[in-house]
C-alpha cells in the first residue's frame, strides 16, 4: 500500500506510534543487522484490510508508507527489499513484517503476487514476543499461507456482515499467527546457533589435538574462536565431560604411554616430549591419569612383551 498523501493523525494516536515505533529492535550481532518487533504475548489486533495483489519490478527508489498500520507480507516472489535501511534478499514464500511508519521498498528479478494483512500497531511491553520482520518459514510455508489466508478471508467477510465477530475472528487468528511464528523463528535460530556453536567447538577439540604440547591460552583460545573465556569453558566441559586442562593433560598422557610401551627413550625424555617438561609434574600427572607411575607403565608393557 502506497501513501502518496499526508494523513491525518491525532495527537493520541501519533504517541501510539511512537510508542510502537519504538518496540523496533535493531541490534547488531556479529557485524549484521537483525530485526525484531516486540509484540505482546496477549492481544487482539485490528485486521484493517488484507488480500493478494500483484507487485511489478520496479525501480528501489519507490518507497510506500503506511502511517497508521503495519504490514504483513508473504512472498511468492524473488528480489531484494528494504525495511527502512536494512537489505532483506526476498525467496518465494518469504514472511515480512513492516511496522508502522517505516518506509519499503522493492527490487524485484519479475513481476509476482504477494499476500497482504494491514492491522493496527498495538504496544507491548519489554516482555513480550520477538517477532522477526524476516522470516524464511521452509518446510512451514504451507502452514503459514493457509494461516495467512484464513485471516484475509475472515476479514472479508467482515466487510459483508453486521456482526463484529469476523472481525474479531481475525485479529485472534492474527494474534495465534504470531504467536507460532515467534516459536518457529526462535527454534530456527537456536538450531542455527547450535549448529555454528557445534562446529566451533569442534574446531577448537581439533586446535587442542594438533597443538597439545603446547601451554593452554584460554583467552586467546577464546578469542580465536569468537566465544568468552566462561562460555568456552562451560560448552567444552559439557560436551567432553572434562575441563580443557584435563583435555590436554589426557592428550599428553597418552603420548607418553605411547612413548613409554613403544621406545627406549629415557623417561625425562619422554616428559619433555609430551609437553610435561617438568619430571614431578610429569610424574604426578602421569599417576592421576593412568594410576601407575610411569617407571610402572615401561615394566608393565616389558612384561607383556
Amino acid at each position: 500500500m502506497r501513501i502518496s498523501g499526508k494523513e491525518e493523525v491525532s495527537s493520541e494516536k501519533k504517541k501510539l506510534l511512537s510508542e510502537f515505533c519504538s518496540c523496533c529492535l535493531y541490534a547488531t550481532q556479529m557485524g549484521r543487522t537483525k530485526l525484531t518487533l516486540n509484540w505482546p504475548k496477549s492481544a487482539l489486533p485490528i485486521v484493517r484490510n488484507g488480500g493478494c495483489f500483484p507487485i511489478k519490478a520496479h525501480n528501489p527508489s519507490l518507497r510506500y508508507y503506511t502511517p497508521q498500520t503495519t504490514a504483513l507480507h508473504l512472498h511468492d516472489y524473488a528480489g531484494k527489499m528494504w525495511i527502512d535501511q536494512s537489505l532483506i534478499p526476498l525467496r518465494p514464500g518469504d514472511f515480512t513484517l513492516t511496522p508502522v511508519g517505516i518506509k519499503s521498498r522493492y527490487d524485484l528479478d519479475a513481476p509476482g503476487d504477494h499476500y497482504c494483512v494491514h492491522f493496527e500497531p498495538v504496544v507491548s511491553k519489554p516482555s513480550g514476543i520477538q517477532l522477526p520482520l524476516h522470516w524464511r518459514p521452509g518446510v512451514h510455508e504451507h502452514r503459514l499461507r493457509e494461516q495467512v489466508q484464513t485471516i484475509i478471508d475472515l476479514r472479508r467477510r467482515s466487510e459483508s456482515r453486521r456482526s463484529d465477530l469476523p472481525k474479531t475472528a481475525a485479529g485472534a487468528a492474527l494474534q495465534s499467527l504470531f504467536l507460532w511464528i515467534a516459536v518457529m523463528a526462535r527454534d530456527s535460530t537456536n538450531a542455527h546457533s547450535s549448529s555454528k556453536t557445534s562446529d566451533k567447538l569442534d574446531r577448537v577439540r581439533q586446535y587442542l589435538d594438533e597443538d597439545f604440547r603446547a601451554a593452554l591460552d584460554v583467552p586467546d583460545l577464546a578469542r580465536r574462536f569468537g566465544m568468552s573465556q566462561n562460555y568456552l569453558a562451560r560448552l567444552f566441559r559439557e560436551r567432553h565431560g572434562m575441563t580443557m586442562q584435563r583435555y590436554l593433560l589426557s592428550n599428553r598422557v597418552e603420548l607418553a604411554r605411547h612413548l613409554l610401551n613403544t621406545t627406549d627413550m629415557p623417561i625425562k625424555a619422554v616428559a619433555i616430549e609430551s609437553g610435561l617438561s617438568n619430571p614431578q609434574y610429569f610424574h604426578r600427572q602421569f599417576r592421576s591419569v593412568t594410576g601407575r607411575s610411569p617407571s610402572e607403565e615401561r615394566i608393565l608393557a616389558t612384561t607383556k612383551s
